[in-house]
């Protein structure tokens, strides 16, 4: 991740979980906005909640440092981090200031619970440019799995007509492998499996094809984890400054 991709923008995270990369952006990297997106309601209730852990951090922090050298500092240490150990954070978010400030976080993030697979292509050519980055990671086998091939596709062309030119789409592919594991969850899950014919060390080509329409592509690189399943490479494709949606 690099500062430059956020600062100043609007920014989507597809399938955001709880929410813990999705408010890092928002709070480090400075962007207008981030809209963090996902099917499971109950994991957007957590992500709402965890905007408080943010800001908690923050009253820590600052009480950390105003506490100096003095007596007293010591006791204004202490409080936020045995309240927050005792009750939770303790933090909620503070209305949106007026003027300067008032894209700073929390502000600057909103959490949705959705499904960003369309069901229908008239949906995808519906689709018009709104953000500047888009984030789709480890969520591509779900995808795959419940909606198929179409259902996928569907989705990438979605997220290249709702990037605005010049934008970026991060994508963390599953691997083919990690498939077989997860195929019986459903009957729906299995039929889909079955069928795939667009593998994941396909999806660069796709993505770059006429059918979709990115530039260019860059492989980031391939994170270090304990877990061999979480060594997953993860992209980076450009859409045109000069493309239409």
């Amino acid at each position: 991740m690099r500062p430059e991709w956020f600062a100043g923008k609007e920014v989507l995270d597809v399938g955001c979980n709880v929410g813990h990369l999705t408010l890092s952006i928002a709070k480090r990297w400075g962007p207008a906005r981030v809209v963090g997106l996902d099917i499971d309601g109950g994991l957007i209730r957590s992500a709402r909640q965890n905007i408080r852990h943010y800001l908690s951090e923050e009253i820590q922090a600052e009480a950390a440092g105003a506490g100096g050298g003095n007596s007293g500092g010591g006791a204004r240490k202490g409080f936020p981090a045995a309240l927050l150990a005792s009750r939770g954070p303790i933090a909620a978010p503070r209305l949106p200031p007026d003027g300067p400030g008032a894209a700073d976080f929390p502000h600057n993030v909103v959490f949705v619970t959705g499904n960003y697979v369309p069901e229908r292509e008239e949906a995808v050519a519906a689709q018009r440019p709104e953000f500047d980055v888009v984030l789709c990671l480890s969520l591509t086998k779900w995808v795959h799995l419940n909606w198929g091939d179409e259902g996928l596709k569907r989705l990438f062309r979605r997220v290249y007509r709702h990037l605005r030119p010049g934008g970026l789409l991060l994508l963390e592919p599953q691997p083919w492998a990690s498939y077989r594991k997860r195929k019986g969850l459903t009957e729906t899950t299995y039929r889909n499996y079955q069928r795939i014919r667009l593998r994941p060390e396909q999806f660069p080509s796709y993505l770059t094809s006429p059918e979709v329409g990115f530039d260019s592509y860059e492989l980031l690189g391939t994170p270090q984890h304990a877990a061999k399943g979480f060594q997953r490479p993860i992209y980076l494709f450009h859409k045109g400054r000069g493309d239409a949606p």
